[in-house]
């Protein structure tokens, strides 16, 4: 059995404690919290610094590895989205390394779960050595309403291989601009049925919106230039949020992701009609392409549930959730460390289903354990992360 103390434990699901000692087993099985006064010292491992749980990363795209610092910041994400499209293909020994390195990257800094976007089967490989918890995100486009059921069909089929490798999976939308209604609800019935989550890119530029209410601007745009027909397609005259998410079941967990233009009546609107909403926020992707960060203290007033996501190295300069919340103190200090680390660990094994062992300090769970130094004034600007289990 270990036993560990530091500054401050944060248990996540009680409040904040100091002169406590973290009771391990040497798996890293939580067995209980207790006041330091019951123990010798000299028999208590003492650090200097914060204790939390190991993070959960809900967005990322793995298989985009190979891609980091291969794109110009700042473009906006039609532009951004087209790059990806014309950079993506690579040798595969080159994308399978990078896959490696990044997932060595993201157990370096305390990531012990990830809800992963596929689009192709080649990270299965490195996921199926469990070093980290991975849900596979089978990401389906189809903007075509006649082509719903093949790409669903082909969606089951990268599923059935995932399940060869023993890989948690389940279908997901890409994006508002990406995917029909009618293809909406297939996922969302396929998710439903087999009691998964899923997750939609959503509310990621006023382009997104401009799309839905005129039929205008850069996505119309995007598709000219990829040779794509949508004469299919008739503006809603609704917010791109207003058009799609009645589509979802509202039974299935559902991850919007980025959330950069969310206002408040789309937060009080969509928590209204969807009980099982989760907002994911990934600020260093959002200040990377589009150079601007979603109204965090707003939408936490009016959500139940935030999430952090580290999104792509295509996107972002590192795969660290402990980045993604400092970015978001810095902009808005005003919000507390500990819904911050409520966010990237409690709330994201909820949505993951997996907080029956990650997530909190709760006994009988394995979460990992983190330390966090330097924490000063409630202020992670200048803080630095060690793995301790």
């Amino acid at each position: 059995m270990r036993r560990i103390t530091a500054d401050i434990i944060y248990p996540i699901t009680s409040n904040p404690l100091v002169e406590h000692v973290l009771l391990l087993e040497d798996d890293g099985t939580i067995l209980n919290i207790q006041p330091l006064s019951q123990f010798d010292e000299t028999t208590v491992e003492k650090f200097s610094g914060v204790l939390v749980p190991g993070f959960i990363n809900t967005h990322c795209h793995i298989e985009l590895s190979h891609l980091k610092d291969l794109f110009p910041k700042k473009t906006g994400l039609p532009a951004f989205l087209n790059l990806v499209t014309q950079k993506r293909v690579n040798k595969e020994e080159l994308v399978l390394e990078a896959i490696a390195n990044a997932e060595t990257e993201m157990i370096r800094n305390g990531i012990v779960a990830v809800g992963d976007i596929s689009n192709v089967s080649i990270s299965f490989a490195q996921k199926s050595k469990r070093n980290i918890y991975y849900h596979t995100f089978v990401e389906l486009f189809s903007f075509d309403p006649f082509n719903a059921g093949a790409a669903v069909e082909a969606g089951e089929k990268l599923i059935a291989e995932a399940r060869g490798f023993g890989i948690h999976a389940s279908l997901a939308p890409h994006a508002t601009y990406s995917v029909s209604s009618e293809l909406i609800k297939k996922i969302t019935k396929h998710c439903f049925e087999t009691g998964k989550p899923t997750s939609i890119h959503m509310l990621e530029s006023n382009d997104e919106n401009e799309f839905y209410v005129r039929g205008t601007g850069l996505y119309r745009k995007l598709y000219r230039d990829m040779n794509r027909d949508i004469k299919h397609f008739i503006p809603t005259g609704k917010t791109a949020l207003e058009s799609l998410l009645p589509d979802f079941n509202p039974q299935v967990k559902t991850l919007l992701v980025h959330n950069t233009i969310a206002t408040e009546w789309d937060t009080e609107w969509a928590e209204n009609i969807h009980p099982n909403l989760f907002w994911c926020f990934c600020p260093n992707a959002n200040l990377f392409i589009e150079d601007r960060l979603p109204d965090i203290p707003m939408l936490m007033k009016h959500v139940q549930y935030i999430t952090i996501g580290t999104d792509s190295l295509a996107s972002n300069h590192g795969l660290s959730v402990l980045e993604e919340l400092i970015s978001i103190q810095n902009k808005f200090p005003e919000i507390k460390t500990n819904d911050l680390f409520r966010w990237a660990t409690l709330y994201g094994a909820k949505f993951l289903g997996i907080d029956d062992q990650f997530g909190s300090f709760d006994a009988g769970k394995k979460p990992g354990v983190n330390l966090i130094k330097h924490l000063a004034n409630d202020s992670l600007q200048n803080t630095t992360l060690q793995k301790i289990m």
